[in-house]
Parts: C-alpha cells; sequence; structure tokens
C-alpha cells in the first residue's frame, strides 16, 4: 500500500528539473537555480508543430501565405494601374513631357506675339524632324509651330493632350494628324485571329475597352528599351536599304500574319471590329472640334493614307509579307471610305477643314519621288516635307 502511495511523487520528481549549483557555491538556496529542460514529450510536440508530424513541411500553411502574397501583389498592381489611369486622363504630371521637350527644344525662347499652330499626331508627327518641323521653316516668323505629336497614340489619346497643350500655349489653328494604316485598329486590335498569345489577347482587350494606363506604362517601357545607343546604319537602312520583309517593321510583319485583310478593313471600314472602332472614332473626333470650336481655334484634319494606297511598289511590299485584299483599286481610290466619313461627321463645321493628302502623294510616287521608307510604312524626309507642304497650303 505504501509503495503504491509512493509512485506518483516518483513520477512527479522525475520529471523535476535537476539544481544547478554555481561553482564556489556553499549549497546554499540563493546559489541553486532551476535549469529549463523540457520533457521529452513536450519535445515532440514543438518538434511536430513546426515540420507537421510527417516530418515534413505544413503545406496548409505555406499555401496560405502564398495566397496572402498573391493578394497582395494583386492589390498593389491594381493600385498602380488606378493611380497611372487617374494621372494620364488629367495628364497631370505631363505624362509626355521628356518627348515634348526633345521635339521643341527653342520653345521658351521662341517667337513671341505671333500665330500659333498646334501639331497633334502619332509617330507621323512626332520626331525632331518630322513635318511639323519642317512646317515652322515653311511659315517663316510670322508662326510658332508647337510638335505635340506621341508615337502610338490614337484620337483617344489626342483628346487627352490636346487639353493640356492648349492651356499652355492658346493655339489658333490645331493640325491633327491621323493615319488611315492603324488608327482605327488601335482602337479594336484583331483579339480573334488564331496565333495571338493569351498575354497579349489580354492587353489588347484592356487598351480597346478604353483604358489607358496599360498602353501607357508599355509606352515608356518602349521608350526605355529605344535609349540604346543609336545606330545610324540601322536607321539608314530602314530608309534606303532595299526591301527585305525581315528587315520591315516588326509590328507590320506580325499584323499581316496575324489579320492579312487588316490594311483592307480599315481604308473601307469594313466588318464589326472596325465598324465598332469607327464609332469610337467618331465620337472623339467630334469631341475634339467641339472643344476646338469652344476655344476659338480652328482645326484641320490631316489624313495620310496607308503606304499601299499610294502606289503598286508598297502593295507588292506587304503582299510579300501575307497581307491580302479583293480589289487594289478600291484601295487606291480618292476619296476613300475613311476619309468619306471624317467629311460626313464633320460637314455641318464650318473652322474644320479635311485634308485628304491621297491624291499628291500618288501623283509624287507617279513622279519617282520615294515617300515611304523601304522597310518601315513611315515617311521618307521627302514625304514630310511634301506634307508640311500641304498643310502650309491648308492654312494659308
Amino acid at each position: 500500500m505504501a509503495d503504491d502511495c509512493r509512485k506518483p511523487f516518483q513520477a512527479e520528481f522525475k520529471r523535476m528539473p535537476l539544481p544547478r549549483v554555481r561553482p564556489g557555491s556553499d549549497f546554499g538556496l540563493d546559489s541553486i537555480t532551476a535549469a529549463p529542460v523540457l520533457h521529452p514529450t513536450h519535445r515532440k510536440r514543438n518538434n511536430d508543430t513546426m515540420t507537421g508530424r510527417s516530418g515534413r513541411w505544413n503545406l496548409r500553411m505555406t499555401a496560405k501565405r502564398i495566397g496572402s502574397m498573391g493578394v497582395g501583389l494583386v492589390v498593389a498592381t491594381l493600385a498602380v494601374l488606378m493611380i497611372v489611369e487617374i494621372s494620364y486622363r488629367l495628364q497631370w504630371p505631363d505624362p509626355h513631357r521628356a518627348e515634348f521637350e526633345k521635339f521643341n527644344p527653342n520653345l521658351e525662347s521662341g517667337k513671341k506675339d505671333v500665330s500659333t499652330l498646334l501639331a497633334l499626331g502619332d509617330s507621323f508627327t512626332a520626331g525632331a524632324e518630322s513635318w511639323p518641323y519642317n512646317l515652322n521653316s515653311i511659315l517663316g516668323e510670322d508662326w510658332r509651330v508647337i510638335n505635340a505629336g506621341v508615337g502610338g497614340t490614337t484620337i483617344t489619346h489626342a483628346e487627352r493632350i490636346f487639353r493640356l497643350r492648349f492651356r499652355q500655349f492658346q493655339p489658333d489653328i490645331v493640325v491633327y494628324q491621323t493615319y488611315v494604316g492603324n488608327d482605327l485598329l488601335d482602337l479594336r486590335h484583331p483579339r480573334e485571329a488564331r496565333g495571338v498569345g493569351v498575354a497579349k489577347r489580354f492587353y489588347w482587350w484592356l487598351a480597346d475597352s478604353g483604358i489607358f494606363a496599360p498602353w501607357y506604362l508599355n509606352h515608356r517601357a518602349a521608350g526605355l528599351a529605344a535609349r540604346r545607343p543609336f545606330d545610324p546604319e540601322s536607321a539608314a537602312a530602314a530608309v534606303t536599304a532595299p526591301f527585305s520583309v525581315d528587315r520591315y517593321s516588326p509590328r507590320d510583319r506580325r499584323l499581316s500574319r496575324l489579320d492579312p485583310n487588316h490594311v483592307e478593313r480599315q481604308i473601307l471600314v469594313e466588318g464589326p471590329s472596325m465598324e465598332a472602332a469607327w464609332r469610337r472614332y467618331r465620337g472623339a473626333l467630334q469631341r475634339l472640334a467641339e472643344q476646338c470650336r469652344e476655344n476659338g481655334a480652328d482645326l484641320v484634319v490631316l489624313v495620310i493614307p496607308h503606304c499601299i494606297q499610294v502606289a503598286p511598289v508598297y502593295r507588292e511590299r506587304f503582299s510579300a509579307m501575307g497581307a491580302r485584299w479583293s480589289d487594289s483599286d478600291l484601295l487606291a481610290h480618292s476619296p476613300s471610305p475613311f476619309v468619306t466619313k471624317v467629311r460626313e461627321t464633320l460637314k455641318h463645321q464650318t473652322s474644320i477643314r479635311v485634308v485628304d493628302l491621297l491624291p499628291v502623294m500618288q501623283h509624287a510616287e507617279k513622279g519617282g519621288v520615294r515617300l515611304y521608307s523601304s522597310n518601315d510604312p513611315h515617311l521618307t524626309p521627302e514625304g514630310s516635307w511634301l506634307v508640311a507642304l500641304q498643310v502650309a497650303v491648308a492654312i494659308r
């Protein structure tokens, strides 16, 4: 009976930590401290908590942490996109300041008390030696030409850019340059085409939805990539070297492969996608015209044709890249359905002129003047000079 009573105390005594005596002590109570020794069952329980009962990492906890990180990343991305979107719509801070200052280096020390012309447009307008640069030389001291062109933009971007530049410079005339080759396509990309990747399809969907942020971030990334050392031989090859499919603009090669009829559909404004794009274009054009009217500025809509409209040599090049059309004579007809629709939209506006460059460019090409680059759909120096001359005639 006595042995049975001692067993619980013996078991408890075994679990008690042994005293630890400091060296040189006299075994006084003040010299004894308890050593924090864990019972083996406690160690096992702690190990199970850290590594899981099977000795592996706790997968559920890891999944929760990864999920939390993913949610945080999505929230941060959406926040950045929202900030960029609001900033671009308000044009504050100036999203295209770098390009603007580059294309207008002498603006602060420029002419005073003269007529002001504001040039809006895409890559045909943007550039230190594009048609606005030539127009400034043609008009002389009586005019100040401000180049607000931004490569890769369409009319929805021009609406936003116009508001900022008009507040800054109060122009007398606004020239909006539009390009038949991709202004509608940039409002409705060929998302249904075969061979379009998921990421590209999603990016195009965002752009077609009227969201500016993804486009602007892509635009800035392309600008940073273009800061690599300038290669004058490559730049000259795009203009003067013999045509080669491999050397031609990658964007046009890709579009000709993905959507062979994309140029024809834009010129003729045919098909559900181009009709939807035209409705967006028309609405933006009407708003731009109304803004000019409210601010007392005349508007000139400058229509640059696609090169396949101008001469057979360019049709042969695009055909070699995979582009297709049903009637080349219809493409070369002036005015094109696109121009006709633009004029119909603005026919009641007395202070607006629509300048269709197709006839004069066809005439120049027949005379032996090459207006478009050999391996790029943009204009040669001769082409930019011809455009500047036509604008000078239109505003005088």
